[in-house]
């Protein structure tokens, strides 16, 4: 009786692993035969942003729609004071944009794409922040059909020397 409940119990058990190594292989190319790239959303570990922003900014929401499509979970902060916030946060003033954002110890100023954000959450590199200047369309929350302006992502430090994070186009 012993040896056959023991069976039963192993075949379970393996039932069971195979059920979480196919579930798990789901997203690999290959393995996601009915299910298109579309519904794949991205891996992101339940980060919540804080989004500071003015009221009469729209740009700003669309970027928040952005980052929650992304699975960030988003704080909206609204202000109708920026520039203190930027100072507060040691944002340099050659990388504004209309939006700052606070997550996870780093500053990220602008219409940065989730992507990005992402990546400094897994380097995890020593800086305050990285940031997009201005307002480039076609980067999110400032797109314009399939235009894409040519914009850069930069770090910064805390003492604002910059560095380039990432280039989109």
């Amino acid at each position: 009786m012993n040896r056959r409940l023991f069976k039963a119990k192993l075949s379970w058990l393996g039932l069971v692993i195979t059920g979480l190594i196919l579930t798990s292989c789901a997203g690999i190319e290959g393995f996601n035969a009915g299910i298109s790239n579309d519904t794949i959303q991205p891996i992101t570990v339940n980060h919540e942003l804080t989004v500071f922003r003015s009221p009469t900014c729209g740009c700003c929401g669309l970027w928040t729609e952005h980052m929650e499509a992304a699975n960030f979970q988003v704080k909206d902060e609204i202000t109708e004071d920026m520039t203190v916030i930027k100072q507060q946060y040691g944002v340099p003033t050659n990388l504004t944009s209309c939006h700052t954002t606070l997550i996870d110890g780093y500053v990220v100023e602008g219409h940065i794409p989730a992507e990005d954000v992402e990546r400094l959450l897994t380097e995890r590199p020593d800086i305050a922040g990285i940031a997009v200047p201005g307002m480039p369309i076609g980067s999110p929350g400032m797109e314009s059909g399939g235009y894409v302006e040519p914009y850069t992502v930069f770090s910064f430090m805390a003492d604002g020397t910059t560095a380039v994070f990432a280039e989109h186009s």
